[in-house]
């Protein structure tokens, strides 16, 4: 990407950034890849990884409201899908890491669709998303698609492999694309990305691909979404068009099938061919925002040069939608690979913030970013809502501001929905920024350090939904020095500021907002006013019904393998309905508890439990958490050390 060209020798050479760990127990689940004949033989019961692949996280949905954008004037329409290849196709862990260096995604509120780009000649071709990348997607209101990638020729690619997808069986169906449907409906996510690059190819596979397509579309229904990039061309050939045109549209738009969802277009085009593109899904009678112009910035990032005034014009895009080829580059440019300096390249990427310093040549300096040019996104339309600021990572785990481990994780399914303004301030009076040393629970918190000494100034944090009924109960926890009031703002024009006085340690405000009936806010934020140098600490915003959830104790069971003095084990945990995720403890002999993970869905691997020493065993045990974060009794299982 081009893929045609660097795609295969740059992925394992970028590798090497993205792979902190590298080290995995013996029986450490692993996310699905195949290639064709192996996805044919697959079956979920026979595969000893599937039920750690499976996601429970439901795509939420999301809503329009112009007059809490940025901008009120800018069209929800136009689209960004992001291609993130966050992990080689093989040995990526089911459930996250133990390490803060692996990349992690905090501007889902942009983007629409989120591909989990992979494959190669020499693992495997056909790449599901990892289940942390699911429930963060889906929680943020963002389709995710797994790969198909055909490579080219010169990196191995062979034509046997598109011609095994393209079989028929004895009736005329494809076994591939029902195979393909059958795995994202088990695992959760919502289609596929097909990227066809192997040369070699005739007119006849170039037609039993759009029979395949079609096939895959009726048979879909609509639930399973296909991205197609531009490389094949109706006689089978593979010459990248750059532009929607007669040589690609069968694979977009056939006559009153629709062929695939939305359109990748390559890396190549001019202005003149994203304006013939627009002109060309009309004539089809589909809309120019499902093609998505490409921009690589796998190497570079921030620092690549984008012919800008192709993609927006009068402060806005013009012709089509974007698609973004290894935006994970801000975790490659992050010299340490920690949280801090990571988030800080992805403030530049995302924000267009560059200072002249930092930018080494005129592409950076002139780096417009995204941000300003599509309206954020939110999801938060409903109550219970609850975050912590917990970036989906941490150097330690925290519960109600206290440790229970001082472990190193990574694991997005505990990301939680992150501010949907980052930021929208004025930065020579406030920064504002996520803090990985600080949390009340989880691994992160949200920190906002005064610059100068001022009146107050406001900081936007999420756009709402949120119909009131009055008795709703609001949580603010809080640490600092500096003055602070919650800010409501509501649908009928009017605001309300409710007075916080933070101190040293973390305190929780729980009488903070009476009672608000038959009222809608649209957006939440806070006010700060203080001294230079002074500081804060966010590490919880709460908005909950009057009556908290009735979660009943979860019931447990493990598989262990235990070598020497450590054990990894499979849990299996079957939660109340009403239970978000289970939080997994080891009961110490102090009668403290030490957090070992998080769990999502059914299935949960541990990669090591260790003893005590002189105990003959170790009390593990599961807590159920509902979506208000009402928690249920804890259930307790003995792990017997041979």
């Amino acid at each position: 990407m081009n893929l045609r060209s660097i795609f295969t020798l740059l992925f394992f050479l970028a590798l090497d950034a993205v792979c902190a760990q590298t080290d995995y127990g013996e029986h450490q689940p692993y996310s699905s890849y195949w290639f064709v004949d192996e996805l044919l033989k697959w079956h979920k019961d026979n595969d000893p990884h599937a039920k750690f692949n499976v996601s429970h996280t439901p795509l939420a949905g999301r809503f329009i409201d112009a007059a809490t954008q940025i901008d009120p004037a800018l069209s929800t329409e136009p689209s960004i899908t992001s291609l993130v290849a966050s992990h080689p196709t093989s040995n990526h862990p089911s459930q996250g890491f133990q390490t803060v260096q692996q990349y992690a995604f905090p501007y889902w509120q942009y983007i629409d669709y989120f591909v989990q780009w992979g494959g190669s000649s020499a693992e495997g071709i056909i790449v599901t998303p990892a289940v942390p990348w699911i429930d963060a997607a889906h929680r943020n209101g963002v389709k995710i698609l797994g790969t198909v990638f055909f490579p080219p020729v010169v990196y191995g690619g062979k034509k046997e492999w598109v011609r095994e997808m393209l079989q028929k069986n004895e009736t005329g169906d494809f076994p591939v694309a029902d195979k393909l449907l059958e795995v994202a409906e088990y695992y959760g996510f919502d289609g596929w990305f097909i990227n066809q690059e192997t040369t070699g190819l005739g007119k006849a596979d170039a037609d039993h691909m759009q029979d395949f397509l079609a096939y895959y579309q009726r048979k879909s229904n609509g639930k399973f979404q296909v991205m197609w990039y531009d490389a094949m061309i109706e006689d089978g050939r593979v010459i990248w068009q750059e532009e929607l045109n007669h040589h690609n549209e069968m694979y977009f738009q056939k006559g009153d099938q629709k062929m695939s969802d939305i359109l990748f277009l390559d890396f190549g085009w001019s202005a003149t061919q994203l304006e013939d593109s627009h002109k060309k899904a009309l004539e089809l009678s589909r809309s120019p925002w499902q093609l998505y112009a490409g921009i690589d910035v796998q190497q570079r990032g921030y620092r690549s040069y984008v012919p800008w005034e192709n993609l927006y014009q009068h402060e806005e895009p013009y012709s089509t939608s974007i698609s973004l080829y290894w935006p994970n580059a801000t975790f490659d440019l992050a010299k340490d690979k920690q949280p801090e300096t990571v988030y800080k390249e992805e403030q530049k990427f995302w924000n267009g913030k560059v200072f002249a310093k930092e930018a080494k040549g005129r592409a950076a300096r002139d780096w417009k970013g995204f941000t300003k040019y599509f309206p954020a996104r939110s999801v938060i339309s409903t109550l219970p809502f609850v975050t912590h600021f917990n970036y989906g990572l941490g150097r330690f785990y925290n519960e109600n501001g206290r440790q229970l481990s001082g472990k190193e994780w990574h694991n997005l399914s505990n990301q939680d929905l992150l501010p949907t303004w980052q930021w929208n301030v004025d930065t020579t009076k406030v920064g504002v920024t996520f803090d990985f040393n600080e949390s009340y629970t989880g691994g992160s918190s949200l920190r906002i350090d005064l610059r100068s000494a001022q009146e107050e100034v406001y900081v936007p944090l999420y756009k709402t939904n949120l119909a009131l009924q009055g008795g709703e109960k609001f949580e603010l926890a809080v640490k600092g020095g500096a003055a602070l009031k919650l800010s409501l703002a509501f649908s009928d024009g009017t605001t309300e500021d409710y007075p916080v006085n933070p101190g040293p340690g973390w305190n929780v405000y729980r009488e903070l907002v009476g009672k608000i009936k038959n009222k809608k806010i649209t957006k939440i934020g806070i006010k700060v006013s203080g001294n230079k140098g002074d500081r804060l600490y966010l590490g919880k915003l709460g908005i909950t019904n009057k009556r908290p959830e009735a979660i009943s104790k979860p019931v447990i069971a493990f598989e262990s393998f235990i070598k020497g003095d450590q054990a990894e084990l499979y849990l299996h945990i079957k939660g109340d309905e009403k239970s978000v995720c289970h939080n997994i403890y080891k009961l110490n002999a102090n009668g403290n508890k030490t957090w070992l993970g998080q769990a999502r869905g059914e299935y949960y691997y541990l990669p090591m439990v260790e003893k005590d020493s002189g105990r003959q065993y170790t009390t593990l045990q599961v807590i159920s958490v509902a979506a208000d974060g009402t928690q249920s009794k804890p259930a307790g299982q003995k792990l017997y050390w041979k």
